[in-house]
């Protein structure tokens, strides 16, 4: 195919428009994450990573799809090769959902930040917990009843023993 080959462009444009349906689909699980880190929920984050998962991969796969029919077309097979082919084969909305596209990645990447962060504080705040947990059965001086109550250990016997 040489570059001014059309015969690649409707497959690339429909394309397009699949990858910016399931972009939306990954930001979406990806909001739904972050919600269900910020409200503590962590049974909600299996499923969530899977579907997650499974998106990605799908996204990856088209996206090698298009760059290898980029390739094909006479393009370099990255972000400017269909950049420059949209620019000579594509309508102006295909220019707009491509660069749609190029945010959608970035607001993904950017969700992914905070999620890593917000990830982070929970392990942070289970280590403490840990912690403090592992000194209090240690250290016979950090025992606490039911209530949360600071309670002194015995060092004798009990004072009903005769």
């Amino acid at each position: 195919m040489s570059p001014s080959d059309p015969s690649s462009r409707p497959a690339l444009i429909a394309k397009l428009a699949v990858e910016s349906t399931l972009w939306q689909a990954l930001l979406n699980v990806m909001g739904e994450e972050e919600r269900a880190l910020v409200d503590g929920e962590a049974d909600r984050l299996a499923p969530l990573n899977a579907s997650k998962l499974a998106q990605l991969q799908t996204l990856s796969n088209l996206a090698r799809e298009r760059y290898v029919e980029l390739q094909a077309a006479g393009y370099t097979p990255d972000l400017a090769g269909m950049g420059t082919w949209l620019t000579q084969h594509g309508q102006p909305q295909h220019l707009a959902r491509w660069q749609q596209l190029c945010d959608m990645e970035q607001q993904a990447r950017a969700l992914n930040q905070r999620i890593g962060t917000l990830i982070d504080m929970r392990l942070a705040s289970t280590r403490q917990a840990l912690n403090v947990l592992v000194h209090a059965a240690t250290n016979q001086n950090g025992l606490y009843d039911q209530a949360g109550q600071s309670v002194a250990a015995s060092k004798g016997k009990p004072l009903a023993a005769a």
